[in-house]
C-alpha cells in the first residue's frame, strides 16, 4: 500500500504495541538500531562465515542442509510421490543468444583463477546449494565483492541478458536495499551490492547450461534446456522495503505484489475468504509452535527445500468466480516480473491451465498494517510472501518493511529438472 492512502487506525491492542510508532506500514525507522554495529562486525561475508561457523546454531544448519543435499532430487510433492504435470519442452522465445553472447564475454574478461571457481559442469550438483544468508560457507561460485571492475559489469550484462529490462532494475533495487542496509547498521562491508556469489553451469551455446546468482535476498538459478528458459526457483527479498535517502530514494520493492494479494483477498465471498484464512494472525504469540522457522519464518519453499512435502491448504480456486480469477492472475503475474517477455507469456499460460487446481492459503489479517503469509499452490507452481521479524533491524514482530518471496516449479520441475530428459 503506498504511504499516501488514508489508513484505518490501530485499533487492535497488539497491533498498536508492535506499530504504534509508526507512521505507515512500511515506516522501517523506528526499529533502526540506536546505535552502529560494533567495527568487529563491519567485515567481509567470507570473514564473517569463518567466525559464525564456531556457533552451534549456524554448525548445525550447515550440516542439517548438507543431508539434505545427499538426497537425490526429486522435486516438492503434496506426499512425497511425484505426480508429474506433464510439462513440455517447448521453444518459449528464449533469449539464448544474447544470453550466450553475454555469458561468453564473461568468460573472457575473467581471471583464469576467477573462472576455474565459477565454472562447473552442467549437471553439476552444486545448482541445489544456494542460500540466501549473507554468508559464504559453501564456496561455489565467486563473490561479486572479489571481483574486479570488468568482471562485475560483465556479470551485470548476462544478469541483463537474461531477464527483463524491468525484471533488472528490480534486481538493481534490491541490491541497493542491501547496500542500503548495511549502511543503517554499520556494516557496509558485509551488506552491500555486490554480495552475491555467480556460478555458471555448462558451456554457453551447449543444449543445456545456465547460470545461477544467490546471497542475501537475491537467488535466481536459470537455465537453457533446448530452446527452452527456466528461472526456478527464485527467491527475492528485503529488509526494509523501503529506501529513503540517496540517490535510490523511493524504492518500495514488492509493494505491487501486496497491494494486488490484499485487493484479491478482500474481494473474495466472506465464505471462501474463510476458507483461505487459516490463521488470523502472525503475530509471534498467535503462531502455532512448530509452524514458524527461525531462518525461513512461514514461508515453506527456501533454500535446500528441493524435496519438500507440502501439502495444499486452505481454498481451491475453483470455487473462485471469473472476477477473483482475474485477480488471481493479476497477482501471478507480480512473482513473474523477472521473465522475458516470451518466457513470461509461457509461464502464465501454464499457471492459468492449472488455475482451478491452484489453491491460496493465507495467515494474518489483510487490514492496513498487520503483517501476512501466503502460498499459491498448484501442480506447476508455488509462490510465498511472507513478512518477517527483524535480522539486522530490531522489530519483534514481523512487518511489513520486511519481506521474502519465493517462486518454485513443484512436482519436479525446479531447475528445469523435468524438462532435461525431453531433450
Amino acid at each position: 500500500m503506498s504511504h499516501s492512502k488514508t489508513l484505518s487506525p490501530l485499533t487492535d491492542e497488539k497491533l498498536k504495541a508492535a506499530f504504534g510508532e509508526m507512521s505507515h506500514p512500511r515506516d522501517f525507522r523506528p526499529f533502526v538500531p540506536k546505535e552502529l554495529a560494533s567495527a568487529s562486525l563491519n567485515t567481509s561475508r567470507r570473514v564473517r562465515t569463518d567466525e559464525v561457523m564456531e556457533t552451534d546454531l549456524i554448525r548445525e544448519t550447515h550440516d542439517l542442509w548438507g543431508s539434505m543435499m545427499t538426497e537425490p532430487y526429486k522435486g516438492i510433492t503434496l506426499d512425497g510421490t511425484v505426480n508429474s504435470a506433464n510439462r513440455k519442452l517447448i521453444e518459449n522465445e528464449s533469449p539464448r543468444v544474447a544470453m550466450e553472447t553475454a555469458a561468453v564475454a564473461l568468460l573472457d574478461v575473467m581471471r583464469h583463477e576467477i573462472a576455474e571457481k565459477v565454472c562447473f559442469k552442467w549437471d553439476a550438483p552444486e545448482w541445489r546449494r544456494w542460500h540466501n544468508m549473507p554468508l559464504q560457507w559453501l564456496r561455489d561460485g565467486i563473490g561479486l565483492e572479489e571481483m574486479n571492475e570488468p568482471e562485475r559489469l560483465a556479470t551485470h550484462a548476462l544478469i541483463r541478458a537474461s531477464i527483463s529490462e524491468a525484471g533488472y532494475q528490480h534486481l538493481l533495487e534490491l541490491m541497493e536495499v542491501n547496500r542500503f542496509s548495511g549502511e543503517l547498521i554499520g556494516r557496509p562491508a558485509y551488506l552491500n551490492e555486490h554480495s552475491y556469489s555467480i556460478s555458471i553451469y555448462g558451456k554457453p551455446g551447449d543444449k543445456i547450461w545456465g547460470w545461477q546468482i544467490f546471497g542475501h535476498h537475491l537467488c535466481l538459478s536459470c537455465r537453457l534446456i533446448g530452446d527452452m528458459y527456466t528461472l526456478s526457483p527464485t527467491f527475492l527479498a528485503a529488509e526494509p522495503t523501503v529506501v529513503d535517502t540517496g540517490a535510490m530514494a523511493g524504492i518500495n520493492a514488492f509493494i505491487e505484489t501486496e497491494e494486488a494479494a490484499l485487493e484479491l483477498l478482500r474481494n473474495l465471498t466472506p465464505d471462501v475468504r474463510r476458507e483461505a484464512v487459516i490463521l488470523e494472525s502472525i503475530l509471534n504469540a498467535d503462531v502455532p509452535e512448530g509452524r514458524r522457522h527461525w531462518a525461513d519464518s512461514l514461508h515453506l519453499g527456501g533454500a535446500f527445500q528441493d524435496n519438500r512435502v507440502i501439502p495444499y491448504e486452505g481454498v481451491c480456486v475453483s470455487t473462485f468466480g471469473a472476477e477473483d480469477k482475474a485477480r488471481l492472475m493479476t497477482l501471478f503475474e507480480t512473482f513473474f516480473l523477472l521473465l522475458p517477455e516470451g518466457p513470461k507469456k509461457a509461464r502464465l499460460a501454464e499457471i492459468e491451465t492449472h488455475l482451478d487446481e491452484t489453491w491460496l492459503c493465507w495467515m494474518g489479517g489483510y487490514d492496513d498494517w498487520s503483517p501476512f503469509y501466503f502460498r499459491l499452490h498448484s501442480p506447476v507452481v508455488l509462490a510465498e510472501l511472507d513478512h518477517h521479524q527483524a535480522v539486522f533491524l530490531t522489530n519483534a514482530e514481523p512487518a511489513r518493511f520486511h519481506v521474502h518471496t519465493i517462486t518454485r516449479i513443484p512436482e519436479g520441475g525446479d531447475y528445469g529438472m523435468d524438462l532435461i530428459d525431453q531433450l
